[in-house]
């Protein structure tokens, strides 16, 4: 039997960062009669900090309704009937994460 050379093929799984820029999204001015939209990306209590935060904004900036939407699973983006629902009944989205 003879030793012939293995070779180990080694795969780069980062990606190339963007260079693009992203404006960020337009705010209202104020939030008092809007309605608040929460985009739940299911991690580990992200309903309990953003529907707290939310509550807060209601309380504290006189929003006046929370639109609570929950994606399918945290590894993946959220579907664009998602998307369109949030952005056709709500003013104004919290995205966030709650690890």
């Amino acid at each position: 039997m003879t030793d012939t050379p293995r070779l180990v093929r080694l795969l780069d799984p980062t990606a190339k960062a963007s260079q693009e820029v992203q404006p960020l999204a337009p705010r209202p001015p104020e939030l008092r009669g809007k309605r608040l939209g929460i985009l739940d990306n299911t991690k580990s209590n992200a309903d309990v900090l953003m529907l707290r935060l939310a509550a807060l904004l209601c309380q504290q900036h006189g929003a006046v309704e929370i639109v609570h939407r929950r994606k399918a699973h945290a590894a993946i983006g959220a579907t664009d009937e998602l998307c369109a629902d949030l952005v056709r009944r709500c003013d104004a989205v919290l995205v966030g994460s709650g690890d």
